[in-house]
């Protein structure tokens, strides 16, 4: 029986053995993905509407499921947050800034709960205030956007360009060559 046993624990050891060690590449290759979200969330989190920001939100139903256990949390308070993320703005301003406001505090529970789960001990007040985003930053988003609308305005037809004269005009079109001269055409009867 001894033999039999011996024999076993050969074959058998190293297969156990290469089994176990593909589970744990497999959990580290998991925490890896789940602690590239966090990461880019927490990089991103003065800029919302970053590409890399929404892709991370993106990613939290599949790097954090099963939602039970240890994710539990995580996947709940991401819930909560895409709920307010997919609620209608209003265009009151006031209410914009208290949707903004909730929007940020929604987002801090979120990186809370996923720092707590992936062994980080940051505090609510960190996540809050350690984020830097530079003024100029705030300024050339809310210029592009801007501009962008009033884009969409003119090549929509909404709105005209303004455009100002400046120097002398020549009206008769005497120094302009024949074939540069749009001239109306006549009803020919």
């Amino acid at each position: 029986m001894e033999g039999w046993l011996t024999i076993a624990a050969i074959v058998l050891g190293p297969i156990l053995a290469l089994g176990a060690q593909r589970e744990l590449d497999r959990l580290r290759a998991r925490r890896d993905r789940q602690l590239q979200v966090f990461r880019n969330l927490m990089t991103t989190r003065a800029s919302a509407l970053s590409p890399t920001h929404v892709e991370a939100l993106n990613s939290i139903d599949v790097e954090f499921s099963p939602p039970k256990g240890k994710n539990k949390r995580v996947v709940d308070s991401w819930r909560i947050y895409s709920e307010h993320l997919i609620d209608p703005r209003s265009q009151d301003p006031q209410q914009v800034v208290t949707w903004d406001t909730r929007r940020f505090e929604l987002l801090v529970d979120l990186l809370y709960e996923m720092a707590r789960r992936l062994g980080y001990d940051f505090d609510k007040v960190m996540l809050k205030r350690n984020a830097y985003y530079p003024r100029g930053y705030g300024e050339m988003e809310a210029e592009q956007h801007e501009l962008r609308k009033a884009s969409l305005e003119v090549f929509s037809g909404r709105r005209a360009l303004p455009m100002k004269i400046v120097g002398p005009v020549n009206v008769s079109g005497d120094d302009v060559p024949e074939a540069h001269l749009v001239r109306p055409e006549r009803n020919q009867q």
